[in-house]
C-alpha cells in the first residue's frame, strides 16, 4: 500500500507552529512506525500565502526587494522579510526581473493575507508606466479567496463578516468600497481584456479581492490570478505523488470551511479524486461537521491534540485505520 501526506502545519502549545517540512517528516516517521507495511510519502504543502516559497526544495535566491526559489520553469516569490508582501519592494523585485529579461512564469503567492502598505503601491508612478516596464513578463498569482474586488461580496463585505451590527466597521467598509471603486474606475480600462465568457471588468473577477486588495492591483499590472490551492499542490510535486496513492491524507492545525474551499484539504480531495482514493484528514482544530467534509470530498477527519506528541499520536491511529495490515 501507499499512503501520501500533504502535510502544513500543527499547532504547539508554547512555541511557534510546526512549519510544513517538519510536519511533514514527524508525520512520516509516525505513519511508518504505525504500519511498516505502507510505503509512506509525504509533501510538504504550503498555505499559498506569502512565504509559500518557503516549503518548497532548491536554494533561496535574492531578487530586488524579494526572495525566489525555481521550480521547473517556474520562479515563485516571497518577501524578503517578514510575513506580509510590501508593494514597493514586491515591484522592485518584478521590475529587475523583467529587466533581466525573465523568461519563465513568475508566481506571487498572495494568499488571502493583506499587504504591508498601500497595494496600489505596486503601481509606482502610475499603472500604465508600470504595464510598460514589466511588458514580457507572465505573473500568475495564487489568490486564497474567490472574492471580487468590489460589491456584495468584494473585499469590503468580508471586512463585515460576522459584525454587521458593528456601525464604525460599517462606516470602514463603506469608505474602503468608494475608493477601490474610484480606483477600478481608472484602473479597470487599463487593464481590460477582451473575454467571451466570465466577467469583463477586472474588478469583477473572482479572486480580485483577495490579499487586501493586492491580487487585483497585481492582475491590473498584466497578472493572471488563479486558485492557490491546486496551483501550489502542483508546486509542491502533491499531484505526482499521490498519481499511485492508496489514500491520501492532509495534515492542517485548523480544518474550516475556508480550509475546506481554499486550504491544503481542498487539495488532497483534489489529488485523491483524481486517483480514485479515500481523502482524510488530520487537524488539531475540526470546525466543519460531516456533511461539509462529504460535500468537499473528505472521507473522514480526525482531530488530535496540540503538540508534536498529539500530532504522532493522531497519526498512527489514521495509519492504523486507513491503511491496516490485510
Amino acid at each position: 500500500m501507499r499512503a501520501v501526506i500533504a502535510a502544513q502545519s500543527w499547532p504547539r502549545p508554547d512555541a511557534p507552529d510546526l512549519l510544513p517540512a517538519a510536519v511533514a517528516s514527524a508525520a512520516a516517521e509516525a505513519w511508518g512506525a504505525a504500519a511498516p507495511h505502507v510505503d509512506v510519502v509525504a509533501v510538504p504543502v504550503a498555505d499559498g500565502g506569502p512565504r509559500t516559497a518557503d516549503a518548497l526544495d532548491g536554494e533561496a535566491l535574492t531578487v530586488g526587494g524579494a526572495t525566489a526559489r525555481r521550480r521547473g520553469d517556474a520562479l515563485v516569490l516571497a518577501p524578503a522579510t517578514g510575513a506580509r508582501w510590501e508593494p514597493a519592494a514586491l515591484a522592485a523585485a518584478l521590475l529587475g526581473l523583467a529587466a533581466a529579461g525573465e523568461s519563465g512564469t513568475v508566481v506571487v503567492p498572495v494568499g488571502d493575507e493583506p499587504p504591508a502598505g498601500d497595494a496600489t503601491d505596486l503601481w509606482g508612478g502610475g499603472l500604465a508606466a508600470a504595464r510598460a516596464g514589466l511588458n514580457g513578463l507572465t505573473i500568475m498569482v495564487l489568490a486564497g479567496s474567490d472574492r471580487p474586488l468590489l460589491g456584495f461580496t468584494g473585499m469590503s463585505a468580508s471586512v463585515r463578516d460576522g459584525r454587521e451590527h458593528d456601525a464604525a466597521l460599517a462606516f470602514a467598509a463603506q469608505a474602503q468600497e468608494e475608493r477601490w471603486s474610484a480606483i477600478a474606475r481608472e484602473a479597470d480600462p487599463v487593464a481590460a481584456r477582451r473575454t467571451l465568457l466570465g466577467p469583463g471588468r477586472l474588478s469583477d473577477q473572482p479572486g480580485s479581492g483577495a490579499a487586501g486588495g493586492l491580487a487585483y492591483a497585481l492582475a491590473a499590472l498584466g497578472a493572471r490570478i488563479v486558485p492557490a490551492a491546486p496551483a501550489v499542490a502542483e508546486l509542491a510535486g502533491l499531484d505526482r505523488a499521490a498519481a499511485d496513492a492508496d489514500v491520501v491524507a492532509c495534515v492542517t492545525g485548523r480544518l474550516d470551511a475556508r480550509g475546506l474551499d481554499h486550504g491544503v484539504a481542498a487539495s488532497a480531495a483534489r489529488v485523491a479524486g483524481a486517483a480514485g482514493v479515500p481523502a482524510v484528514a488530520v487537524t488539531a482544530h475540526l470546525a466543519v461537521g460531516r456533511r461539509d467534509l462529504m460535500a468537499a470530498g473528505i472521507a473522514g477527519a480526525h482531530e488530535g491534540l496540540p503538540g508534536e506528541a498529539g500530532l504522532a499520536d493522531q497519526i498512527r491511529r489514521v495509519a492504523q485505520t486507513w491503511t491496516p495490515r490485510r
